[in-house]
């Protein structure tokens, strides 16, 4: 389980690491540094998922910035529909401005 690529993001730390010819993208808390965080997705190849990692800290961001907050592998917000991020983290065309009217419309 090597860490391939490590990134702070809003507070947290955004890892990808290889396990088992997978690339595992997760987060964890700054201040709890033990273990490997919690799963967000799996690609089958490094570059993809360190791609995702970046993506995955502005989407954080952004969301954060609109009272979103991540709960069990989705932006939650009240009374708003949850945003599974294994789904947003797919869509290859997901930019920061059309991140922010996803948020805004749902």
């Amino acid at each position: 389980m090597a860490v391939k690529h490590r990134i702070k993001c809003d507070g947290s730390e955004v890892m990808v690491r290889e396990e088992e010819g997978s690339y595992i993208l997760s987060i964890q808390a700054s201040s709890n540094p033990l273990g490997f965080g919690s799963l967000l997705e799996a690609f089958p190849n490094q570059d993809e998922a360190v791609r995702a990692a970046e993506k995955f800290c502005m989407m954080l961001a952004v969301a954060k910035e609109r009272g979103y907050y991540l709960e069990n592998g989705y932006f939650v917000k009240p009374e708003k529909e949850r945003i599974p991020v294994n789904v947003c983290l797919q869509q290859d065309e997901l930019t920061e401005e059309s991140w922010i009217i996803r948020l805004e419309r749902v």
